[in-house]
């Protein structure tokens, strides 16, 4: 067996116990990931509480402990998770995960929309479910940046906003905390100091009628060969229910040239950018049927001399995933739909 054929074999092994399932035949590699939560993370039992207060009725003020301020402007009711600030060193990159509490006081809670802002250096982040979680403080991914699961949120910019249309919305279980998984690059020769917040603005009681999740689709086995030429590589993936797609991003490396996503002939998505690649949102929402093939391409310039791996190291290694945010969602609990191939 070739050392390349080795390691692809072991990374496909990290990711699916990372992940906690593997593809299921019919599927086409299709699975839902379950409500297990992201693996990695520095783990909880931190002494500082999980700032369930309600805070201020009004003025935007609120109470704020453990990285979790809770506040309510005019009624509207929005809870802000910070992760950091944590010291990414000159000339490398992190992989960073802190552990929250449920900030909902245990009750079952709507979302209508997530903000999202990260400081320079980012890459992307994920907001993984993570079942019983308690908070602890920031810290190294156990996972490192393989670390995949069941997530309602994710971003790559410096700043991003998931509004959702009227009557759909992001269920969070009362049962379920979060790891908040940040991956920064540090490419100068001064250290900087990194920070992460996610910002949740809680429906009205009954406002949500149908719930979101995320399409996750990741080329797990993925190689780029050193042939100093644009290579192309392509997944494909087969949708296993009727969706409405809100928007869609891709996730690449620093040797990636581009990014498309394709069905049946008609372009999905696509992008030149590796470091911030916007999401494409779709208005009206874009409607997809079940069986619907998805292929999405990455093409990369391998001048290193050596195979190109997956990988974690956006220096180092390549990716070339697909995701996309859809509704209606079956399982409220169980929000993310993964392929890999």
């Amino acid at each position: 067996m070739s050392a390349i054929r080795l390691l692809r074999l072991l990374l496909a092994a990290i990711v699916v116990l990372v992940v906690g399932c593997g593809n299921s035949p019919g599927q086409t590699g299709f699975s839902n990931a379950g409500s297990s939560g992201g693996s990695g993370g520095s783990g909880g039992g931190g002494s500082n509480g999980n700032g369930n207060g309600n805070g201020s009725s009004g003025g935007g003020s609120g109470s704020s402990s453990g990285g979790v301020t809770i506040s309510n402007d005019g009624g509207s009711k929005t809870v802000t998770l910070t992760m950091g600030p944590f010291t990414v060193p000159a000339g490398t990159e992190v992989f960073k995960c802190q552990n929250f509490a449920n900030p909902f006081g245990g009750q079952d809670t709507d979302i209508d929309e997530y903000d999202e802002q990260m400081t320079e250096g980012s890459h992307h982040m994920f907001l993984f479910f993570a079942p019983g979680a308690t908070d602890g403080p920031v810290g190294d991914c156990s996972a490192g940046g393989l670390t995949f699961g069941p997530y309602p949120f994710g971003a790559q910019t410096p700043t991003a906003t998931l509004t959702y249309p009227a009557g759909v919305g992001s269920r969070i279980p009362g049962s379920m905390g979060f790891m908040m998984n940040a991956h920064f690059l540090n490419a100068s020769a001064e250290t900087f100091q990194a920070t992460l917040t996610v910002t949740m603005h809680v429906a009205e009681p009954g406002s949500v009628k149908q719930y979101a999740g995320v399409v996750f689709m990741n080329n797990i086995s993925l190689v780029i060969p050193p042939t100093n030429t644009p290579y192309q590589a392509t997944s494909s993936c087969i949708l296993p229910q009727d969706m409405y797609v809100l928007e869609s991003t891709a996730h690449m490396h620093q040797r990636a040239d581009s990014f498309v996503a394709t069905t049946g002939g008609q372009t999905l998505y696509t992008t030149t950018s590796w470091s911030n690649a916007a999401p494409e949102k779709y208005t009206p929402p874009m409607q997809l049927k079940a069986g619907t093939d998805i292929d999405w391409t990455c093409t990369y310039t391998n001048d290193t001399g050596a195979p190109l791996t997956f990988g974690e190291s956006a220096e180092r290694n390549v990716m070339c995933i697909y995701m996309m945010q859809f509704y209606p969602l079956a399982d409220p609990s169980n929000p993310t739909i993964q392929c890999h191939t």
